[in-house]
């Protein structure tokens, strides 16, 4: 292909996500002219309702999809963990080109330093649940809009501190603000957290190009945590959290769930994504 067109949510994260691969594309197809093709999704123009639940019915990704289905864009790019594991037929998940830190991140304050009673914001049911089991004497707000509207609402003091994810900050240049880094013992991130999607017609030449920037190596791994995400039938609502990577030649699988049992976690190791989400399910009664 000598052009390309990648949709994009009209964010700042989403426009510096879809330039990541833009580059990516150019840099493997010297001489290809990519463009962005910004769009404007309901969950863009929803100001009130729930994240957690506009995320898990695709509110953020749907018009992206859309242009990549009615031919307005060859390549639509998502945050994967904004994207459901069921989409349309006719589109293929043609890459996981790369995946920068997983971690959630505290910005406002460290947990250690916040007063008992405490609001941190965060939309997450997965976040409140941790959150909870590391200080049960902090409250949590729904908290709304893209990564610097987040940032503002903690500078004017609208919630003493909020969860973000470590990722955006990192794309947009922003990780100066980050209090305190949650490793996976502390709170375990949300199934694809971190990691870019590239999505195109199935059986497109676009569909073929994108293939060429994807990282087999880190597909293995997202697709553990996605199919743990699908099998179990939990959503952004449910308090879900899975990091798949690589120990000893082994995948190792870190996962949090919250549900009407109780609050637990688990470590597994396997060799496959198929190995590793089986003996999560059995360890977690999943």
């Amino acid at each position: 292909m000598n052009e390309v067109r990648i949709a994009t949510r009209r964010s700042a994260l989403a426009l510096a996500q879809a330039q990541r691969i833009a580059d990516m594309i150019r840099a493997s197809h010297p001489g290809t002219s990519v463009s962005l093709v910004e769009v404007e999704t309901a969950g863009d123009r929803d100001r009130v309702g729930h994240i957690a639940q506009l995320t898990e019915v695709g509110a953020f990704v749907r018009a992206v999809q859309a242009a990549v289905r009615d031919d307005g864009a060859d390549l639509g790019v998502h945050s994967l963990k904004d994207l459901p594991v069921i989409g349309p037929d006719d589109l293929v998940l043609a890459a996981f080109p790369e995946r920068v830190s997983p971690l959630d991140v505290m910005v406002g304050s460290a947990l250690n330093d916040l007063p008992r009673g405490a609001v941190v914001g965060t939309g997450s049911p997965r976040r409140s649940a941790q959150l909870t089991r590391l200080n049960p004497d902090l409250k949590t707000a729904e908290l709304r809009g893209n990564v610097e509207t987040r940032l503002r609402k903690v500078r004017d003091g609208e919630v003493d501190a909020a969860i973000l994810a470590e990722a955006g900050l990192a794309r947009l240049g922003r990780t100066d603000v980050i209090e305190q880094r949650l490793d996976p013992e502390e709170m375990v991130p949300a199934p694809g957290q971190g990691a870019l999607a590239v999505e195109a017609r199935s059986g497109s030449a676009a569909a073929e190009l994108a293939a060429t920037i994807d990282d087999p190596a880190l597909r293995s791994l997202l697709i553990a945590e996605r199919t743990l995400l699908a099998e179990t039938g939990a959503g952004c609502r449910s308090s879900l959290g899975a990091l798949a990577t690589r120990e000893f030649g082994q995948i190792r699988f870190e996962v949090f769930v919250a549900d009407d049992k109780g609050a637990r976690d688990a470590v597994v190791h396997g060799a496959s994504p198929d190995e590793v989400v089986s003996e999560a399910r059995k360890e977690l009664g999943l």
